[in-house]
């Protein structure tokens, strides 16, 4: 598919740009696709402005890098594929932790490993590829959570770029040491909660609300305290029941708290104290 202007040559990042091995981010342009999709014009990086070996809305998937551009270090495909996500992609609420990011491309995985002063640390990658560690303090994690990048291709920019989208569970902006504890947290309890699941047991968790002067719930709650029942992994209210009279009777919920459930379409909150007393009348 070719653009209807001679001056703006529409296509969809990531885009080649010169006879090299070379791809930037392009610019998004006010073109738009037969459906109404964002296209993307080249940026200039001393090599030309017309993408010269990439149809327009082709994906390009190998890495490569140029051999006649001016700047001083060309962005790899799965860069760009990130940020691409990142611009034309609704932004994502994880479903652990509550932080609402650009795109999931950024993300932790793998074992941890021990570092400096009883800290941990942790794989963070973008897409597949491995970007550098993540060092957290198990008893301070939102206080020291660092970045110490490996691939050069992704540093502290980037990572102010992405956070500075981002928002926690209550809905306030966040920092680059809370996206990164907290994609920690969300890769741990998610591991959690995919091994609880294996042995067919239900994962539940405690929700705290602030309380203020009243007495009265105060902003969003969240997570003090996880568990797991013995019941199946369903949206069954049976079983929700069933696992609500269990806590009620072993770990009941006290002021400003609730029990939530993991299901198939994500945590639950479970019946209430006083729906559990009226079911069992």
């Amino acid at each position: 598919m070719t653009s209807t202007t001679q001056t703006r040559p529409a296509q969809l990042a990531p885009v080649r740009v010169g006879r090299g091995r070379a791809v930037h981010l392009g610019n998004l342009s006010s073109i738009k696709g037969p459906a109404g999709e964002p296209r993307y014009i080249s940026s200039s990086c001393g090599a030309g402005t017309r993408g010269d070996t990439v149809t327009a809305g082709a994906a390009v998937t190998e890495p490569i890098d140029c051999r006649t551009c001016t700047k001083a270090n060309p962005i790899r495909v799965a860069w760009i594929n990130a940020r691409v996500i990142a611009a034309t992609s609704a932004p994502v609420t994880l479903p652990h932790t509550g932080l609402t990011v650009p795109h999931t491309q950024l993300r932790v995985d793998g074992p941890a490993q021990p570092g400096p002063d009883r800290a941990e640390q942790h794989r963070l990658y973008l897409g597949d590829h491995f970007l550098g560690w993540i060092t957290t303090h198990p008893h301070r994690p939102h206080r020291t959570a660092a970045y110490r990048p490996v691939n050069p291709h992704f540093g502290g920019r980037d990572l102010d770029e992405y956070a500075a989208t981002a928002r926690l569970f209550t809905g306030e902006p966040a920092t680059v040491a809370d996206v990164l504890a907290e994609l920690v947290r969300e890769h741990l309890t998610a591991e959690n909660v995919a091994a609880q699941v294996a042995a067919s047991r239900a994962p539940v968790r405690l929700m705290q609300h602030t309380r203020d002067g009243d007495g009265q719930p105060v902003g969003a709650p969240y997570p003090t305290i996880y568990a797991s029942a013995t019941a199946p992994l369903t949206t069954d209210p049976a079983w929700h029941r069933a696992v609500a009279r269990a806590l009620r009777r072993d770990s009941p919920a006290g002021p400003g708290q609730h029990w939530q459930i993991w299901t198939p379409n994500g945590w639950n909150r479970l019946p209430d104290v006083v729906d559990v007393d009226q079911d069992l009348g």
